[in-house]
Parts: structure tokens; C-alpha cells; sequence
């Protein structure tokens, strides 16, 4: 296939996801992004577009790393600091859950995949931290296998989708369990501003800050090998966002969410079935026992610690599918006034999930396990 034509068509879906999003209650629901993979996954298991192109090869590439690169300059530490301790905590639970997950995963299942265990686990940790996008930096910076690359990405997309209907029921089947709060006033966060408009000036600083950064961070792994490049653009980007005048560049998030939506489209294209034949069965029960861990810890020491079950769910979410299906989550149950508390959760995952993911990696090396 041309390479202009499958750009066309990775776009048209992106594009189709997001008018669905705004058009229908029930694409609200799911998210843009959800939908977007999902599309795209049916075309490639169809044969309407091909597993890999250079296309792809460029959108998992620099357009990931921009779209990183945007999404981070939105976070901005004084957001965070102001979204509560039950938020905070209800997102710690969440990572901490997937970190023990992943831990255990990598323990139970190492006969399975031997040297390339700690990649694996470190990979799906930052997935289920982070969203997607942290599996292909982490996934890269690991040198992760084409073969376990493709069947990583199949498994974690068909759990995200089955663990976000879990989070969309589990609030109402576990209610009595949990006390009840009042979520509102756990934080006062505006969502992303993708709606406003985008003068030209902002979109040519904003271009060129992100691939100024892309540029700084490659050359620094080169000067500093053992330090990657994910760690070196996550760590520049968060950096940059704290300055005052970043607040005032119209399109951050706009940009980002485009870069992110895009990048779903290959996410989708790389759900390719039957790359889990060889793998099929331990992929599946690798990132099971991760997801199945991080909701045991998320909502039994939620309900331990007294936390309000929607903002468990809205933190697990926010965590394994990032801002986009948190958002998802807030919608889908009615809380709107969660939204903006899923949104800078999400890109918490996005600053924090890459650092995790590596170390964690490096602590099943140090096991013995790698």
C-alpha cells in the first residue's frame, strides 16, 4: 500500500473516533481512543491496511515522542499538588498495584520467557502506569523483541478494553462496600484545553520546543548511554512545563491528544491475532496476573482506607488506559465533575510510568530473572 494512501486512512479513522466521541452517547462512553484502536485493529485483521509499514515506523517513532513530549508540558506540579490526598493515594494504589503485579508476573512466568522477562514486565508496568504510549518508549528503551512487542501489544490492548467494561460496572456491584464522599470536592482541576484555539505562533513554538526536546534527549543518550532517551525527554518536558509562560501557549493539549490518537490508529494496526499463536496462552496470563493484582490492590486497600469506589475506579483507569479513558470512565458513570480529576491523573501516569517501568526491569534483573 502507498504510503500517502495509509496515512490517509490512519488519519480518516482518528478523525472517525473523535466525531464519534462528540456524536453518540454510547462512543462517549468508550473514548476516542478505545474506538480508534479498535477500528484501526479491525482494518489490520481484515486486510484493509498491512501489519507494518514505515508509516508506523514513523508514528511509533517521532510522532510518539512529540506527542509525549506535549502531553508532558501540560503537567504542571502545582495541579498536582492540589489534587487531594484521596486522589493522590487512590492513584498510588493503582500504580503500586500493577508494580506488584508485574513483579509477580515476572516471578511466576519467568520459565516462559527466561532473559526476556524483565523487559517484558518493565513494558507492561509503564502500560498499566502510563497507557500504550509509556509500553513503546519503556518497550524500546528495553530493546523488547519484535515478536514479544507484537503479542505484548495485542494482550494489553484486548485487557484495557475488558478492564475499562470492568471499571464501568464495578462502582455499582461494589458500592456498599466503600464509603460515600463527596468526589467534587476532592480536586478543582479544568480538563485539557483541546478546544481552544490554536493560533499560528503557538503552534510553531510549540513544534519546535518538542523536537528541540526529541533532539537534546537523543543526543544525551548518546553522551550517556546507560541513561535512556525516554528518561531523558520525560524528564526535559516535565522540566519545561513548570515555567509560568507554557501555561500560555494555546494548543498543548490539542497537539497531544492528536499525537495520541494517532499513535492508537498503529496500536490498533499491531492487534494482530495471530501474533499470540506462538505466545498465546503466557501473554495472556502474563498480563492478566498484572491487571488482576493492580484491581486487587487498588480496590481491596481502597476500600481499606476508607476511599470512595468512583475515585478508585477513576485512578485504575486513569492508570492502566491513561487520560483519555478516564475520561472515558468519568462519562461513562455519570461524573463529570471527575473528569478533570482523570485527566491530571492520567498525566501523572504519562510523567511518572516510564521511571517505574525502567527500574522495575532493572529490580528483576538484579532477581536473577533476566
Amino acid at each position: 500500500m502507498d504510503d500517502l494512501i495509509l496515512w490517509g486512512i490512519l488519519l480518516t479513522l482518528t478523525a472517525l473516533g473523535l466525531w464519534l466521541e462528540h456524536r453518540f452517547p454510547w462512543a462517549a462512553r468508550l473514548g476516542s481512543s478505545l474506538i480508534i484502536l479498535i477500528l484501526a485493529a479491525i482494518c489490520a485483521n481484515l486486510g484493509l491496511i498491512p501489519q507494518q509499514s514505515p508509516v508506523y515506523d514513523t508514528i511509533y517513532g517521532t510522532i510518539t515522542s512529540l506527542a509525549i513530549v506535549w502531553l508532558l508540558l501540560l503537567v504542571n506540579l502545582q495541579d498536582v499538588r492540589r489534587l487531594g490526598r484521596s486522589a493522590l493515594l487512590a492513584f498510588g494504589l493503582a500504580s503500586c498495584g500493577t508494580l506488584v503485579g508485574a513483579l509477580l508476573a515476572g516471578v511466576l512466568f519467568h520459565r516462559w520467557f527466561l532473559g526476556d522477562t524483565p523487559r517484558l514486565a518493565g513494558s507492561l508496568a509503564a502500560s498499566y502506569i502510563g497507557g500504550s504510549i509509556n509500553f513503546v518508549g519503556v518497550g524500546r528503551a528495553l530493546n523488547l523483541s519484535d515478536l514479544l512487542f507484537s503479542a505484548a501489544t495485542t494482550a494489553d490492548n484486548l485487557l484495557t478494553a475488558v478492564w475499562l467494561a470492568i471499571t464501568l460496572t464495578l462502582p455499582s456491584l461494589l458500592a456498599r462496600f466503600y464509603p460515600s464522599r463527596d468526589a467534587e470536592a476532592t480536586v478543582r482541576v479544568m480538563p485539557l484545553p483541546t478546544t481552544s484555539a490554536i493560533a499560528p505562533v503557538d503552534l510553531a513554538i510549540l513544534l519546535s520546543l518538542a523536537i528541540a526536546i526529541l533532539v537534546l534527549s537523543t543526543a544525551l543518550h548518546q553522551f550517556w548511554p546507560l541513561i535512556p532517551t525516554i528518561v531523558w525527554l520525560t524528564t526535559l518536558s516535565l522540566a519545561l512545563a513548570q515555567f509560568k509562560w507554557m501555561r500560555y501557549l494555546r494548543g498543548t493539549g490539542a497537539l497531544g491528544m492528536f499525537g495520541l490518537n494517532l499513535f492508537f490508529t498503529v496500536i490498533g494496526a499491531g492487534t494482530h491475532v495471530p501474533s499470540l499463536i506462538p505466545v498465546g496462552l503466557e501473554m495472556i496470563l502474563f498480563t492478566t496476573m498484572i491487571v488482576f493484582t493492580h484491581g486487587l490492590v487498588t480496590f481491596g486497600l481502597g476500600a481499606l482506607l476508607k476511599l470512595d469506589v468512583e475515585l478508585l475506579a477513576l485512578a485504575s483507569q486513569a492508570a492502566v488506559g491513561g487520560p483519555t479513558t478516564a475520561v472515558a470512565q468519568a462519562t461513562g458513570r455519570h461524573q463529570p465533575q471527575l473528569m478533570g480529576v482523570g485527566i491530571t491523573l492520567g498525566l501523572l501516569g504519562y510523567a511518572i510510568a516510564s521511571y517505574l517501568g525502567l527500574a522495575l526491569a532493572q529490580v528483576l534483573g538484579w532477581m536473577g530473572l533476566g
